[in-house]
C-alpha cells in the first residue's frame, strides 16, 4: 500500500502550471523542454499516458536571435539545423551550413563535440570552463554553441558548473547521432500533461494521494524508519519512506541526532539556482519556431509556448537563470529588462503586458564542488530512501536527472 503526501495544492513541484486569471490561460511555471535521448523520462511519461501530448522536432533545429543596430531595427537570425541522417557526417553538414561563427570556429566546435562524446567518465572535479579550455574551445565557440547549452542543462555559469554532468548529457544526446539531441515540449500545460496523470496512475493502482499534506517529521527509531508525523501530530506508520523533497525540507524533517552524520551533514552543501520567466503579451501575434536562443541579451531564451498553433492572444516567454543572472535580482528589474528585451527583439511591436514567474530554487547541486556530496538513494537509515534530481543520479538536477 502506497500513500503520497504532497505539500502543495497541485502536483508537479517546480514543473507545475497555474491558471492566469487575467488571460484565462493555463501557464507553466516557466517553459520546459525535454531531450529525446532521455529514456527514463520517456518511460515515465509512457507509464502515465502522457506520451501523445509530447511532441519532438524532427531534428535538433535551433534559431539564434541577436540585435544589431537598434535604431535601424536590425534583428539577425541564424539557424543551426542538424539533419536526421548521417551521424558524424550529418553534424559536419549542419555546422558547415551554419552562418553564425566563422568556418574555423565551426570546425573547432565539431572537433570539441566529438572529443567530448568519446571521453570516458571520471573528471568529476573539472568545471565546464576548464573542460572546454582543455578541448580547445575559444570564446566564439563558447558564445555560439556551448554557452546556450550549458545554461540550459546546468543553469550555472561555466566556471562553476560540473563538467562531468554536462559531458554525460552531451554524450547521451549526441552519441547516437544528432537526432538524439532533438528537443520536445508538451502541447498542453504541465498540470494536465503529467501532474494530474501521475496522481491518477497512483490512484488507479490502489494508492492513496493526500494533497496539501506536508510532512513535518520522519520518524526514526533504532536505525530504522517507522513512519512520518504530520503537522497536526498525526503519526502514519510505515516500513518504507521515500523522500522526494529538496535538501532544506529534508533537513527540517530529519531527527536532529542524524544531522551530524554522513550523508546528512552534507545536505546543506547543496546550493540552489534560480530561474525566471517573463510571459509577454504583444500587440500582434508572433509566428516562429517553438524556441530560440538569444545572444547578447539579459534573457537567454525565447519560447513560444505549445507550438505555433497556440491561438491568438497567447504570450511569448523569455527565460533566464543562474545565480549570476538577472533571475537572482529584484523583481522590478526582471519586468523592466523583459520589456526592454522584447522591444529590441520584436522591433515595431508594442508590449501590452508582462507577467513574471520566478523559482528561486529551480535547480540544485549542479556545481562542480557539490558533486562529491550528492547522496545515494540508499541511506544508512533502514527503510529511508532518497529520491529527487539533486541526489546522485549522475545527471544534472533538471528533467535530465
Amino acid at each position: 500500500r502506497v500513500c503520497l503526501f504532497e505539500a502543495g495544492r497541485s502536483p508537479g513541484g517546480r514543473a507545475r502550471s497555474f491558471l492566469d486569471r487575467r488571460s484565462g490561460l493555463d501557464l507553466d511555471w516557466g517553459p520546459h523542454l525535454f531531450m529525446k535521448s532521455n529514456p527514463a523520462l520517456l518511460c515515465f511519461l509512457d507509464r502515465i499516458g502522457a506520451t501523445p501530448d509530447l511532441h519532438f522536432e524532427s531534428s535538433l533545429d535551433l534559431v539564434y536571435r541577436m540585435v544589431g543596430d537598434v535604431a535601424k531595427r536590425d534583428v539577425r537570425l541564424e539557424r543551426l539545423c542538424f539533419p536526421e541522417w548521417g551521424r558524424s557526417l550529418g553534424a559536419l553538414w549542419a555546422l558547415m551550413r551554419w552562418r553564425g561563427p566563422s568556418a574555423k570556429e565551426r570546425v573547432s566546435i565539431l572537433k570539441g563535440l566529438f572529443r567530448l562524446i568519446r571521453e570516458n567518465s571520471g573528471a568529476s572535479v573539472e568545471s565546464v570552463e576548464t573542460m572546454l579550455t582543455r578541448l580547445g574551445q575559444g570564446s566564439a565557440e563558447r558564445k555560439w554553441f556551448w554557452e546556450p547549452f550549458v545554461r540550459a542543462v546546468l543553469n550555472m555559469p561555466m566556471s562553476e558548473g560540473s563538467g562531468e554532468l554536462f559531458r554525460r548529457v552531451v554524450a547521451e544526446s549526441f552519441s547516437q547521432g544528432p537526432s538524439g539531441a532533438t528537443l520536445g515540449a508538451p502541447s498542453i500545460a504541465m498540470h494536465p500533461f503529467w501532474g494530474a496523470r501521475a496522481l491518477n496512475a497512483i490512484r488507479n493502482k490502489g494508492g492513496e494521494v493526500r494533497m496539501s499534506a506536508p510532512v513535518s517529521r520522519i520518524a526514526v527509531e533504532g536505525g530504522s524508519v517507522n513512519g512520518v508525523v504530520l503537522p497536526g501530530g498525526e503519526f502514519i506508520s510505515a516500513a518504507r519512506v521515500i523522500s522526494a523533497v529538496p535538501p532544506p525540507a529534508l533537513i527540517a524533517m530529519l531527527p536532529p541526532e542524524l544531522l551530524g552524520q554522513s550523508p546528512w551533514r552534507d545536505l546543506s552543501r547543496m546550493q540552489p539556482g534560480p530561474i525566471a520567466s517573463a510571459y509577454i503579451w504583444l500587440d500582434s501575434d508572433d509566428p516562429g519556431p517553438r524556441y530560440e536562443a538569444l545572444l547578447g541579451e539579459p534573457w537567454e531564451w525565447l519560447f513560444r509556448p505549445r507550438g505555433n498553433g497556440r491561438g491568438p492572444g497567447a504570450p511569448v516567454a523569455l527565460l533566464t537563470g543562474g545565480v549570476d543572472s538577472i533571475a537572482a535580482g529584484p523583481r522590478g528589474r526582471l519586468e523592466r529588462t523583459a520589456r526592454e528585451t522584447a522591444s529590441r527583439i520584436f522591433p515595431g511591436t508594442a508590449v501590452r503586458r508582462v507577467l513574471i514567474v520566478r523559482e528561486r530554487a529551480a535547480t540544485w547541486a549542479n556545481g562542480v564542488d557539490e558533486q562529491p556530496f550528492r547522496p545515494e538513494a540508499q541511506t544508512p537509515v533502514k527503510g529511508l530512501i532518497l529520491a529527487g534530481d539533486w541526489t546522485a543520479t549522475g545527471f544534472p538536477a533538471t528533467c535530465e536527472g
